[in-house]
């Protein structure tokens, strides 16, 4: 207080030593490294953020929010229950929707992290959201909400593009607007 400089704390600065060797210069560098900052990602030393977005994937990387980053590739049964436990237990997935392969869309990338992050209640409330993405009449009924909630937390701007497929670099971008808030 007396210097008039900012106080740090050491987990805005610490180094988790996850790295990635394939994310130098693309446009999801720094929310990929912002997120690898404080240990959340995948291991294996590559993020492949262009890759398209699988369930397994997501559900990896939510398992880094609480415990610690597994490659996908490499995952044991065991550890794969445990990060889909940990799933559930966030909300962003239920047992029932459990499909490990499943290529993710934009829009199930963010009903699973807003269910994850607990604005699943309200972005299901029907009739009271609107946005201003270009393509919102495109946007059903049912994801309004989500949506909307994803517009206003900054997690997607532009274009909902919502039936498109979600890519890792878009999760970690999302995630780490979201993380952010």
């Amino acid at each position: 207080a007396k210097s008039g400089e900012p106080v740090g704390y050491a987990w805005q600065t610490a180094d988790s030593g996850l790295t990635y060797s394939d994310i130098a210069g693309t446009w999801a560098e720094a929310d990929v490294q912002r997120l690898a900052q404080f240990n959340i990602g995948y291991a294996g030393g590559v993020f492949q953020h262009t890759k398209e977005l699988t369930q397994w994937d997501l559900v990896c990387l939510l398992y880094s929010l609480d415990l610690y980053p597994l490659d996908p590739a490499a995952a044991t049964e065991a550890e794969r229950d445990s990060a889909y436990a940990a799933a559930y237990r966030m909300g962003a997935l239920s047992p029932a929707e459990r499909n490990d392969e499943a290529v993710l869309t934009r829009s199930q990338l963010v009903r699973c992290l807003l269910d994850a992050a607990g604005y699943g209640s309200v972005a299901r409330l029907e009739g009271i959201f609107t946005c201003s993405y270009a393509d919102r009449a495109s946007i059903p009924a049912g994801e309004l909400g989500y949506a909307a909630l994803a517009q206003g937390l900054g997690l997607i701007s532009g274009t909902y593009n919502g039936t498109a497929a979600a890519t890792r670099g878009q999760a970690a971008a999302m995630l780490c607007r979201l993380m952010e808030r």
